[in-house]
């Protein structure tokens, strides 16, 4: 059987745009950090140098960011899930999310004024349990919604952290309708790390939520970057960290790449297709990237991605085994 391969898409950035977005400038990235250093749990990830393995590939520097441990969940979606469920009690308040920090969130005085919320979501493992921990901590409700196929362990972490939680019949995709028509009959509030029409503030907060990441990368990082290359599901995590950099660096920006697996890649689908549409990837969405199998790009996310990234990358599931070994 031939072994399955690489497919790439190279494209230009859009100069006529401005670098700077309003949503993801430094400024923002530091008031982020505020927010999410008032949990006692914060602390900054290390950012690895693999000396040996820059030296395999004849480059200089290679860095690699550890979210390992990200308040002990193991992941950085937490940053997302916890600053969208913060600044939607801050409106709700119609207060600044800078007044709320976290003793202050789960004050009495709120908790009279905000009541009790449930906020529900589709995961494929990570951002779920994030959004369960956070309800956890605020002393809210957490109903969590995953995939066909998702691990019983993921799940079981999640129920871990009070949460609601079950696995469907049905495609990533497909749960997300499932869980916002939920939502909108039982007024919970959905916390999904993608965007569609009519659906773009809490998006927009769990981008938003992933520059703590960025902002502490960009600190630790002893040299400019050249490349950039960061993975992709829906590409929320992505098009943060690339406006981000895009903000911080402007028209010499380092050269970023989006990395998908061939199973459910969406953004690469979109950027070869290149038509002004966006594209998804249907059916079962099988990959062993289980936090990656997302078939349809968030729109916000594809504004950033699709005018100032350098190349997509379909990447065969055999690359993320070798790197895991």
């Amino acid at each position: 059987m031939e072994k399955a391969r690489f497919k790439w898409v190279l494209r230009e950035r859009n100069r006529k745009i401005a670098a700077k977005t309003e949503a993801f400038t430094e400024q923002q990235a530091r008031r982020v950090r505020s927010f999410h250093s008032s949990f006692k749990e914060y602390s900054p990830t290390p950012l690895i140098e693999l000396t040996s393995l820059a030296q395999h590939f004849g480059i200089k520097n290679l860095f690699v960011k550890d979210e390992s441990y990200r308040f002990g969940l193991n992941a950085f979606k937490v940053l997302g899930g916890s600053f969208a469920i913060g600044s939607y009690i801050a409106n709700e308040l119609g207060e600044d999310i800078d007044d709320l920090p976290y003793m202050r969130l789960v004050s009495d005085e709120v908790r009279s004024l905000l009541g009790s919320k449930t906020f529900i979501t589709t995961t494929d493992g990570n951002h779920g349990r994030g959004v369960a921990w956070t309800a956890n901590r605020l002393k809210q409700q957490a109903i969590v919604y995953m995939p066909q196929g998702s691990a019983a362990e993921r799940l079981a972490n999640i129920r871990a952290e009070g949460a609601q939680a079950e696995i469907t019949d049905m495609n990533y995709d497909d749960t997300v309708r499932y869980t916002s028509e939920l939502a909108q009959k039982n007024g919970w509030i959905i916390v999904q790390d993608t965007a569609w029409d009519g659906y773009t503030r809490l998006p927009l907060w769990i981008m938003q939520g992933y520059m703590t990441m960025a902002l502490e990368a960009y600190e630790q990082l002893p040299v400019k970057p050249t490349h950039i290359f960061l993975q992709a599901g829906v590409g929320s995590l992505a098009g943060s960290v690339q406006g981000f950099f895009a903000d911080i660096y402007g028209s010499s920006c380092p050269l970023t790449f989006i990395v998908e697996p061939k199973g459910a890649d969406c953004l690469y689908q979109t950027a070869a297709a290149n038509d002004g549409s966006l594209h998804s990837v249907t059916g079962r969405l099988e990959t062993i990237m289980a936090g990656l199998a997302c078939g349809e790009p968030n729109s916000i996310a594809w504004e950033i991605l699709g005018n100032l990234s350098d190349g997509f990358i379909s990447c065969p599931d055999y690359t993320a085994a070798q790197g895991m070994r």
